[in-house]
């Protein structure tokens, strides 16, 4: 059996010189890993970081160099150990490889350490406790206070985890959070342990046993009421009974960013001031839809809870007041009463401490405490759901004030920015919950601020019911689209389209021009047909490069950042849903992205209207409009897009 010269690796490890005993010149020589080929020099205690592609394999060489035949491959023998969380290889070289070798493999010894056991493919999002949605986006409102926080974890170990592993935060993650005022409550009841199916100890939740790159969700406690408005670091850490994680060892991939925005009404323009770390957004509400039937089951919980001495009317949803729901006394009563029409009149209200005496007297026993926070009590299932109504604004002045003004050539377009979107539907959110209190008070205002847009056209035409048969690629794809017509004008270069590039704290960091700059791209566009040739000739030529990075794509999004994936091919037939009414809706040929070597995350919530384009070219595929755990991504193909908005890019 011949002598092994190379050694193969998955994932993130940390490469370090542990001992030379040589005349020659050596090196480690690393291939096929994202860094491409690297290498690291012979000296004791130097150190290099290798991070994979995903599972992908990548491959280690121990070299020498005896002055003579040049850089030559060495003999390898390695050694794994495992303890606890601490995975690592120890590999011995030895450079005389001829029949006369002493074999001691000790010429250059080298020490991998695995880097992280768990990352998060996507950033943490905003769970309500009282009805496990998602926020917006899933972003943390300040003015709403308390969230479960969804994080997706993944096991990049490479093997699976210990039976008792544990997912937690690291000590600095709640440090950096606590300085920002971010509150995380490690106190779980079991009721809200069994409400997320999951197990929880010392805010650390049981995640034993998963498998290598196997994903699942897990949740922790925080409260944002007194946060900073900016995007904060979570880190994640694996705790096992043999001990925890290295923090030395924690992967780059286990940090993700939540991000915190807060909404106050400002009473004397008569709007709403919503706050993000892009800038600030000023939005009066002219006009609201507003569900009827769930409105009116709404308003009358509302008047029977507020109802003078909380009592009066049968039909009461328990309680020894008739009328009044359990778990509120006649002062917790005034005090929710008297905060709601405070903040209706305009007045400097913390909405925050408001709504948790909303929940404290629709719940259906006890109460949070005098300072609304129980910390372990139960979390889910106190809000009354008569109290909840579909309410939505349909006319909205509004204007923005970014922290960083664009310099007109520079920068994204200004309304491809979701997070105003997202602030518009928290405001949403902010006047179910006072709308539901007054009865039907009127917050029309007419804001002096300027209409920056208007939406023109829409288009949204998938099927209702699965075809019986499967389009040609050639036919027409459905769309979900949109056009919006900009009061004003704005510089452009021969950029048509500049978008963000990769920025350092969010969860990709692999740029494609230039980390925290941004990219320039033409507005050219590939065809239906040029799409379709790019498949062929990566079916007829499947090992030749060129072929290959054809299908090779990346977008700006607003969750996933700016992240690179594969075209994977044209699904004739692609469900969508649930849509906002609970039905599935069916888009024909669509294209679909998935993850590349990088293992970035594809498309994620709040991505949707972001634009794909080819790596190589920077020509427009298609307009991103829905995904899955961030593994996939689904667009519509951008000649269909354009062909149903009657549009051109010029």
């Amino acid at each position: 059996m011949a002598d092994v010269t190379e050694l193969t690796f998955t994932g993130d490890w940390r490469i370090r010189v542990a001992s030379r005993d040589a005349d020659w010149g050596q090196r480690v020589v690393v291939q096929g890993a994202a860094g491409g080929t690297q290498t690291l020099g012979g000296i004791p205690g130097a150190m290099l970081d290798i991070h994979g592609n995903g599972p992908a394999p990548w491959t280690l060489r121990i070299e020498h160099d005896d002055g003579q035949h040049g850089w030559q491959p060495s003999w390898l023998l390695g050694t794994t150990a495992i303890a606890g969380p601490h995975y690592g290889w120890r590999i011995g070289s030895e450079d005389n490889t001829t029949p006369a070798s002493d074999r001691d493999f000790n010429d250059l010894v080298v020490e991998l350490s695995k880097l992280g056991m768990a990352a998060q493919p996507v950033p943490p999002f905003a769970i309500l406790p009282g009805t496990l949605q998602a926020m917006p986006e899933g972003v943390f409102e300040a003015t709403l206070g308390r969230y479960f926080m969804a994080v997706q974890v993944q096991n990049i170990w490479t093997l699976p985890w210990p039976a008792s592993a544990r997912v937690g935060l690291t000590d600095r993650s709640r440090a950096w959070l606590a300085a920002a005022g971010v509150n995380v409550i490690d106190a779980w009841s079991a009721h809200d342990q069994e409400a997320l199916g999951q197990s929880v100890t010392g805010g650390r939740v049981a995640a034993g046993g998963l498998a290598p790159w196997e994903q699942r969700r897990i949740y922790f406690k925080v409260d944002v009421a007194g946060a900073a408005v900016r995007k904060h670091l979570v880190e994640l850490q694996v705790f096992t009974d043999q001990g925890a994680e290295d923090l030395a060892l924690v992967n780059r991939a286990a940090r993700a960013p939540m991000s915190v925005t807060r909404t106050t009404y400002d009473a004397v323009r008569a709007a709403f001031v919503s706050r993000c770390d892009e800038g600030v957004m000023t939005a009066s509400i002219r006009r609201m839809t507003v569900d009827l039937g769930t409105f009116r089951r709404a308003v009358d919980l509302a008047r029977r809870t507020w109802s003078s001495g909380g009592s009066g009317g049968s039909g009461g949803s328990g309680g020894s007041g008739g009328g009044r729901p359990g778990g509120c006394d006649p002062r917790a009563l005034a005090q929710a009463r008297d905060g709601l029409r405070a903040f209706l009149d305009g007045k400097d209200v913390d909405l925050c401490a408001v709504w948790r005496l909303v929940a404290c007297c629709c719940a259906g026993g006890g109460g949070h405490g005098k300072d609304g926070n129980d910390g372990g009590g139960n979390w889910t299932g106190n809000l009354d759901q008569g109290l909840s109504f579909f309410a939505w604004p349909s006319d909205v002045d509004y204007a923005v004030d970014y922290t960083h003004p664009f310099g007109g050539q520079y920068g994204p377009i200004p309304f491809q920015d979701p997070w105003w979107k997202i602030l518009l539907i928290i405001i949403a959110i902010i006047l179910s919950i006072a709308a539901a209190a007054s009865g039907g008070a009127d917050l029309v205002n007419r804001s002096d601020e300027r209409v920056i847009g208007t939406l023109t056209r829409a288009v949204l035409n998938p099927l209702a019911a699965e075809p019986a048969t499967n389009p040609a690629p050639a036919d027409t794809g459905s769309v979900d689209a949109a056009v919006v017509t900009l009061n004003g004008n704005r510089g452009l270069t021969s950029a048509i389209f500049t978008v963000l590039d990769a920025a350092s704290g969010e969860a990709a960091t692999v740029p494609i021009v230039t980390l925290g700059g941004h990219i320039d791209t033409p507005g050219t566009i590939l065809t239906n047909a040029q799409i379709a040739a790019i498949f062929q000739n990566l079916a007829d030529h499947p090992d030749d490069p060129a072929a290959q990075d054809g299908v090779r794509a990346f977008k700006s999004g607003a969750r996933s950042g700016t992240s690179t994936a594969l075209l994977s091919g044209l699904q004739p037939v692609m469900p969508r849903g649930p849509e906002h009414d609970g039905s599935t809706v069916f888009f024909l040929n669509q294209l679909k992205f998935v993850t590349d070597e990088t293992g970035a995350a594809v498309s994620c919530p709040g991505d949707s209207g972001s634009l794909w384009f080819q790596k190589g070219s920077h020509a427009v595929l298609g307009l991103n409009h829905a995904g899955h755990e961030g593994e996939r991504g689904f667009a519509t193909r951008i000649e269909d897009v354009l062909a149903a908005m009657s549009i051109r890019f010029a």
